[in-house]
């Protein structure tokens, strides 16, 4: 009885590799406009709160699924980060949100 496992081709792995590579690179646009935004003078005092507090979760040693438990560990990195994101959306004007948005991508 023969069992193979199924291969992936160079193709399928390189198109792997870069949709992985674009995903963090958006992971890390949308991180640098929270920190952007807990720096502008027109961001409301709470939803400065909710960004700070997810960065803070991110460089956390305590956090509910440590990071060293591979791919769980840094999905709820990522969950909190677009949580932030979302909020931020939701109580900060657009104007202000596009303003940090074009610094994360300049600096980035």
């Amino acid at each position: 009885m023969d069992v193979s496992a199924p291969t992936f081709s160079d193709q399928e792995r390189r198109t792997w590799a870069e949709s992985l590579k674009a995903s963090a690179k958006q992971f890390l646009t949308q991180f640098r406009v929270i920190r952007r935004a807990l720096r502008h003078p027109q961001v409301p005092w709470y939803a400065k709160m909710v960004a700070s507090c997810a960065v803070l979760y991110v460089f956390s040693p305590i956090q509910l699924i440590p990071n060293f438990i591979p791919i769980i560990g840094q999905m709820d990195d990522v969950l909190v980060v677009s949580l932030g994101i979302k909020f931020l959306k939701r109580c900060v004007p657009q104007n202000v949100l596009d303003e940090c948005e074009s610094d994360a991508r300049t600096l980035a």
